[in-house]
């Protein structure tokens, strides 16, 4: 299924090119590394994780310039694209995205473009389209906010007897298990070990089949703050034996623990 893109505008950074997709904002990563003037974008798009970036099939309407099929960025990726960037405006474009892009995707559904405004004018029925979408917004961000509290303590518990230097990141994991990190990040979401928190990142469950399988670092840097989620050497063996049985793949042997 294609994507409908929203294009918005910037005196500063020109046109970025957008997509919602399963409620969460992308972005088209050739258009944020050319207002970004990063030279080598496709050098830079490869080094992204694999849950930072994807391939989709964009609509001819918002996609007049060739393929239809480009690669797009999620919030985290973005940010990993700002960082890259030498150029002095990078935090006045990473404020812009966060303070009114973004903020505007998630309350409308879309940026209020002129387009959209002339589709309200045409049809009065779409301001119903984004008033649903944002009480589904708020719902859900209320409940993974609620999901999120209720697993802290036991976060904290789990990470006193845990040495964070036998934890690895996603990437890692993926690599250790010889699995193809996107197929890897498919499966942790569909078997409902990780989900998607509304900035993008992937976070554990709060669930007792869970427990001692992960550990949740925050971190923080110049323009960024976030959490990023590791696999205990528990969580790497119990997870190892979850994929062989469900895809049929043989994996490593059994993790150490």
């Amino acid at each position: 299924m294609d994507n409908k893109i929203e294009v918005f505008k910037n005196e500063q950074f020109g046109e970025i090119r957008t997509a919602l997709i399963e409620n969460e904002p992308w972005f088209v990563a050739v258009d944020v590394c050319r207002a970004l003037e990063i030279g080598n974008s496709s050098q830079a798009i490869s080094r992204l994780d694999a849950d930072e970036k994807m391939i989709t099939l964009i609509s001819n309407e918002g996609n007049k310039r060739g393929n239809p099929n480009m690669t797009v960025v999620n919030e985290p990726g973005l940010y990993t694209l700002i960082l890259s960037s030498r150029k002095p405006e990078a935090k006045a474009f990473k404020r812009w995205i966060t303070h009114e892009v973004i903020p505007t995707i998630r309350k409308t559904g879309g940026y209020m473009t002129d387009s959209l405004l002339e589709r309200i004018q045409k049809e009065p029925a779409v301001i119903m389209e984004f008033a649903q979408a944002l009480i589904l917004e708020k719902n859900r961000v209320k409940a993974l906010e609620c999901e999120l509290n209720t697993a802290k303590p036991k976060a904290d518990y789990y990470d006193a007897f845990i040495n964070p230097d036998d934890c690895t990141n996603i990437r890692t994991t993926a690599k250790e298990l010889k699995i193809p990190e996107r197929k890897f990040v498919q499966f942790l979401l569909r078997e409902k070990y990780l989900f998607r928190s509304p900035s993008g990142q992937l976070l554990p469950y709060n669930k007792d089949s869970n427990a001692g399988l992960f550990i949740v670092r925050d971190f923080v840097t110049y323009c960024y703050t976030g959490s990023q989620t590791y696999f205990t050497p528990k969580g790497k063996d119990v997870i190892r034996m979850k994929f062989q049985k469900k895809c049929g793949e043989e994996l490593l042997p059994k993790m150490a623990r």
